[in-house]
């Protein structure tokens, strides 16, 4: 619900005030939470993101920047709790090339559209994410 909500928040309220960069903190610790307890939640951050004025090149390097310091956690913790064996390491190696290749071609995609459009994608993301959320899937 939180997703939709958020879109039409948005829609509604096209120039919200800016979030304080203190609030990010909270938003960070509720990601990292959230992240520990349900895999991923990256959706859940990026209204905050685009609320703060973060679009295309700003935006992706943002939540890159957060998605690899929270990972890197993810695995230091699961590492130290016996939790990462060969067969997971090797999945993730297996999944690193596409996951550069989505990299590339977004970023390549992103410099030929414009921070409108941008935003519009992303809002498409919520909308899709939030209905598959509510969906159970």
């Amino acid at each position: 619900m939180f997703l939709l909500i958020v879109v039409v928040w948005l829609r509604l309220n096209p120039h919200p005030r800016r979030p304080p960069l203190r609030a990010f903190v909270g938003v960070g610790a509720a990601s990292g939470l959230g992240s520990a307890l349900l895999g991923s939640v990256g959706p859940l951050t990026a209204p905050f993101f685009l609320a703060y004025g973060l679009v295309r090149n700003a935006y992706i390097g943002t939540e890159a920047a957060c998605a690899l310091a929270m990972h890197l956690t993810k695995l230091i913790a699961y590492g130290a709790s016996s939790l990462l064996n060969l067969k997971v390491l090797l999945l993730g190696a297996a999944l690193t090339p596409a996951t550069l290749a989505g990299a590339w071609a977004g970023t390549r995609t992103v410099h030929r559209i414009s921070d409108r459009l941008f935003v519009r994608l992303v809002e498409a993301g919520h909308v899709a994410a939030g209905l598959l959320f509510l969906l159970g899937y």
